[in-house]
């Protein structure tokens, strides 16, 4: 090899090193954010970290990395802009998600295959969490699963003839796009 050829493989391990970098200076932020007088730095940094790892691993195709560290990057801007508070279930649930996108990176690291968040059990459950915090932040109106509308589904579906048929209603607010969101997302969950 010439000595002016890139190392896809060394360049993937400082992505690795650095991942883990700012997985450790976002943990550390978020631990001590809820003690500060003034967190707009912190918060920053925290959105940084995020928005790194998620542009870097997008660069090696890690789409897996990508897809789940968009909506924690969403999140965070949200904060960012004081449209979501950060308070100490959100500061709980960021925490968790820099464990997983953690395991992501060391599955890349171990040279596993990467599951598609949405496809695996706590990659889909913090999923739901953040898009939860997404769409009080945005307006957008979610049936939540209660005794009246699972009665309601299955005296639908018993009419149409079985009872595995959904009715899935999303509301979007005005400025879902505007603030970034993609509605898409939800269909993608789902």
């Amino acid at each position: 090899m010439a000595n002016n050829e890139l190392n896809l493989d060394d360049v993937l391990q400082t992505f690795i090193v650095e991942a883990r970098e700012l997985l450790e200076d976002m943990e550390a932020a978020l631990l001590r954010v809820a003690d500060e007088a003034d967190p707009k730095e912190s918060i920053a940094a925290i959105f940084r970290a995020a928005h790194t790892i998620k542009g870097s691993a997008g660069l090696f195709g890690l789409e897996a990395v990508v897809a789940f560290t968009h909506v924690v990057e969403s999140v965070l801007d949200d904060v960012r802009d004081g449209t979501i508070a950060l308070d100490e279930s959100l500061i709980e649930l960021i925490l968790a998600c820099g464990d997983y996108i953690g395991r992501m990176i060391n599955a890349v690291d171990a040279h596993q295959a990467l599951i598609a968040p949405q496809d695996d059990p706590e990659g889909a459950a913090l999923l739901a969490r953040l898009q939860h915090h997404l769409g009080a932040a945005s307006g957008v109106t979610v049936v939540h699963d209660t005794p009246a509308a699972r009665a309601a589904e299955a005296d639908a579906g018993a009419r149409e003839g079985g009872a595995d048929h959904w009715h899935i209603s999303l509301r979007f607010g005005p400025d879902v796009l505007r603030n970034g969101m993609d509605p898409l997302s939800f269909i993608r969950y789902l």
